[in-house]
């Protein structure tokens, strides 16, 4: 009797992709992986040349999804992993023939997390004594503590059920309420299963860093890991400057909820554009402003009240620059959006001036005759449904060459039309965490 195969549904080899044969020499040398990875990092535009970016691989943690808390992780759909990771991989093959150091997060964290002083400071926020009870958070932090380094890391990055600290730890929790309260299956540590969308958790201004307080918890231990990479890797953190008068205990961005890099653009020049909507709020993009005008590192800061909606959660799901005088951009949610100039008044207090002609403003912040903008579409459906799917999602490498979704057909045919060089990736996974090539990177170098 001849026995029926099942066909593999394995991802296919990787065939070159246009733009993928011909890896060009950034003229720097390729970073080790680990904490060298942010030395010498300087990024003040959206456009300069591409030299060295931060991504992550998805993983384990995708695994994690299920029917009914897919939604809970901000996924609309459960994607699969294996073909996350091929489309991911096609994404950095580009990356990297485009002459780009591609530096994965996970290495990252691996020497971030070597130090054990260091590892301790990142499980006081990532597991929690206030959330888990200390019998459990006891055992969690005894378990990473005792991990090596790189195990540390995918324990933060895929998460870890209470049947799996048991299974570390037999008996460990067998008299512990923070245990016997919860099914096995209850997640000790999240899974981080945002974490391929590098760019929220931090900021890279100029040769300084943002790390974030994200808006959502089950995103908010990635703002944290970030923040214990860079400052291992002796990067520079943003300056806070003095208080507002009247607000002398203000402390920075402790306490702040709702700040993310798919939020701040920075079309050069001294200029830097924050989107208010679902993820980033009004007092977070208030206090970047005042971060970045007081400390010198911007010249100019517009926030963009964004409409409230899943379809545009971060600005750069509504528009992305792809030259030094172009944005490609949902004309839709375009009219929806308010524009503000901010400023320091004399009090080292943020004021906000309504803005009736943005792209004017933004034009002469930037030097520039004018703003060119390509739409994503040729009406309210199209240009809907596209966006949907990431259309204005573009990650520029260079100015008038971008990385774009296959699947956004008409998007990416109107770029061609206006002289912008596209280069595509397959996206039907990818696409389920509502996130584009911009999403999927960190800029950690770029020409000026």
């Amino acid at each position: 009797m001849k026995r029926s195969t099942t066909p593999s549904l394995s991802p296919p080899a990787l065939p070159a992709l246009p733009g993928e044969e011909a890896p060009a020499d950034t003229g720097l040398p390729r970073p080790a992986a680990g904490r060298h990875a942010f030395h010498g990092t300087r990024v003040d535009s959206e456009v300069g040349t591409l030299r060295r970016v931060l991504v992550h691989r998805p993983g384990g943690e995708l695994r994690r999804l299920l029917p009914g808390t897919h939604t809970d992780y901000l996924f609309d759909e459960i994607p699969w992993p294996e073909l996350a990771q091929y489309e991911h991989d096609r994404f950095t093959a580009l990356l990297r023939a485009n002459g780009v150091d591609v530096v994965e997060l996970s290495s990252v964290l691996t020497a971030a997390l070597e130090p054990e002083a260091a590892c301790r400071r990142v499980l006081r926020g990532a597991a929690p004594a206030q959330r888990l009870g200390h019998a459990v958070a006891a055992l969690t932090r005894a378990l990473l503590l005792d991990a090596a380094p790189a195990q540390r890391a995918e324990l933060l990055l895929a998460g870890l059920t209470l049947r799996e600290l048991s299974a570390h730890r037999p008996g460990g929790t067998d008299d512990a309420l923070g245990a016997l309260a919860r099914p096995p299956d209850w997640f000790v540590l999240p899974p981080l299963v945002n974490s391929m969308f590098v760019r929220d958790s931090s900021s890279w201004i100029r040769d300084r860093y943002s790390a974030h307080p994200m808006a959502t918890g089950v995103r908010r231990t990635e703002g944290r890991l970030l923040a214990a990479a860079a400052q291992a890797a002796g990067a520079r953190a943003l300056q806070e400057p003095d208080a507002p008068e009247g607000l002398e205990g203000l402390e920075g961005l402790e306490g702040l909820e709702g700040l993310e890099g798919g939020d701040i653009l920075l079309p050069g020049a001294g200029c830097v554009v924050i989107g208010v909507g679902e993820r980033t709020t009004p007092a977070a993009a208030e206090h970047m402003a005042r971060v970045l005008l007081a400390g010198g590192t911007a010249d100019h800061v517009f926030a963009v009240l964004l409409p409230r909606a899943r379809s545009c959660m971060h600005l750069d799901t509504v528009m992305t620059m792809v030259d030094h005088e172009s944005f490609l951009i949902s004309s839709v949610h375009r009219d929806q959006c308010r524009w503000f100039s901010m400023r320091l008044d004399t009090r080292n207090t943020v004021r906000a001036s309504a803005l009736d002609k943005p792209f004017a403003a933004l034009a002469a912040a930037l030097r520039v005759s004018g703003i060119r903008l390509i739409d994503t579409g040729d009406d309210a459906f199209t240009t809907r449904r596209e966006q949907w799917s990431d259309a204005a999602n573009v990650l520029t490498l260079r100015p008038g060459t971008v990385i774009a979704y296959d699947r956004n057909t008409l998007a990416n045919d109107r770029l061609s039309k206006a002289g912008i060089d596209v280069l595509t990736i397959p996206s039907a996974e990818l696409v389920r965490g509502r996130g584009g090539p911009h999403c999927l990177s960190c800029p950690l170098v770029r020409d000026p």
